[in-house]
């Protein structure tokens, strides 16, 4: 409720217990998720939302000009496998790409004891990953492709294309008429 004057309710909000519990909650999640994404080569232009969370960062290269939507999620290898976004890669909220996984063949046990697969991932320019889509490790992404929400891409994809699906499939190219 307000008072009638401007400003008193958000005033009021901010000296709440609750918001600087929530404050502290961010600052320490940034600090936790965030501190990877220092190590990363981030070209010019290139937005973030600060809740993107990188691991290995020190593997990981974003192109100029490149936005990442919230809660996305960019995790490189533990020890080789690289993740590459082109310039102007734009990806959505939600969007996770790996490229380490479990290699849950190796044999019995705990799978979080097995080792890892890892194999680079590459996104092209001029790209654009939709709302929560995952991209697992050892694809490529052509330049100009687009992927539509939700899709999980497990296999290359060319340029200039437009996929969608689990697993995502070239549904058309750029420019055609549907």
């Amino acid at each position: 409720m307000s008072d009638g004057r401007p400003g008193s309710s958000a005033a009021r909000r901010v000296l709440r217990p609750r918001t600087w519990r929530r404050w502290a909650r961010m600052a320490n999640f940034a600090g936790y998720d965030g501190a990877s994404i220092d190590d990363a080569t981030i070209g010019a232009g290139v937005r973030l939302s600060p809740t993107v969370s990188v691991r290995n960062g020190s593997r990981v290269t974003i192109g100029d000009g490149s936005h990442i939507g919230q809660g996305s999620c960019l995790w490189a290898g533990d020890s080789n496998g690289r993740i590459t976004l082109g310039d102007h890669a734009l990806l959505g909220p939600d969007v996770f790409i790996t490229a380490s996984n479990y290699d849950f063949d190796a044999g019995p046990g705990p799978v979080m004891d097995l080792p890892k697969r890892e194999a680079d991932v590459v996104i092209g320019a001029n790209t654009w990953l939709g709302t929560r889509v995952v991209v697992l490790p050892g694809v490529t992404i052509g330049d100009g492709t687009i992927v539509a929400a939700g899709a999980v891409v497990t296999r290359d994809l060319p340029p200039d294309s437009v996929a969608a699906g689990v697993p995502a499939k070239v549904v058309r190219r750029r420019g055609a008429a549907t």
